[in-house]
């Protein structure tokens, strides 16, 4: 699917902008980056929200559980800045994934981890459908059953199942192929040639998250990992690109 080494900011450009924001996932294509992950929560009211966590108490002032609220009150929330970000972002709400949808380059790709469960997905098939217009789109989630239904549901968007452990790759193999998934998106760690041999037979591609430094990266690359998640991907495909 994938022709060359491809950088994806993790839940956007979130070195410079708050994570997840529509500030951070339109600064990752404005700084070239090959694409942007993001992750997806479903609200009381049925809005697909971008969030990580479930609640908003590390990203807010405020603790809010999400499935228990409605987007009218989470909307009123500021994201909150981390240390490496710019105070140009101040004042960033929780977007929604239709909203960042409709930024996507023809050229670029987003990644969208689905952090709810199985109730997402018939709101989820009606935003894809009006919304998503250009560039490209794939979905990720550390739930077998989410990835597999994503899969059924989306047949034509690449589908990868999230895991920090080889073992479980490993044995799932035959699962992920009886799901007609695309392949894995696996932590760099759990990365070594026997699993990239164990996908390669399976004809099953592999990517992995999420890597900030050069060394890793190079390891990756020489591996035959083909699209990695990190927080600083401008940065990182500056350093592979003076590395012969």
């Amino acid at each position: 699917m994938f022709a060359q080494f491809q950088y994806v900011g993790h839940r956007g450009a979130s070195y410079y902008a708050p994570e997840n924001s529509l500030g951070s996932i339109k600064l990752a294509w404005q700084l070239g980056c090959d694409g942007a992950e993001c992750d997806i929560q479903f609200t009381k009211d049925r809005q697909i929200i971008l969030s990580h966590d479930a609640n908003t108490g590390r990203m807010t002032d405020q603790k809010l559980v999400i499935s228990e609220t409605n987007y009218s009150d989470l909307r009123k929330l500021n994201l909150k800045l981390s240390a490496t970000n710019s105070t140009w972002f101040e004042g960033e709400k929780m977007p929604l994934l239709k909203d960042v949808l409709t930024t996507i380059p023809k050229d670029r790709m987003l990644v969208i981890e689905i952090k709810c469960g199985n109730e997402v997905f018939p709101e989820l098939q009606k935003v894809i459908k009006k919304y998503w217009r250009t560039g490209k789109i794939a979905f990720i989630s550390f739930s077998f059953e989410t990835i597999a239904q994503a899969k059924v549901l989306f047949p034509v968007v690449p589908c990868y199942y999230l895991s920090s452990s080889k073992d479980d790759i490993i044995k799932r193999i035959p699962e992920i192929n009886k799901a007609k998934l695309d392949g894995v998106d696996a932590n760099y760690k759990a990365i070594d040639q026997q699993l990239v041999d164990e996908l390669k037979n399976a004809k099953l591609e592999i990517w992995c998250w999420t890597i900030d430094t050069k060394e890793e990266t190079i390891r990756m690359r020489d591996l035959g990992v083909k699209v990695i998640t990190t927080n600083r991907p401008t940065w990182l495909k500056e350093q592979l690109m003076v590395v012969k």
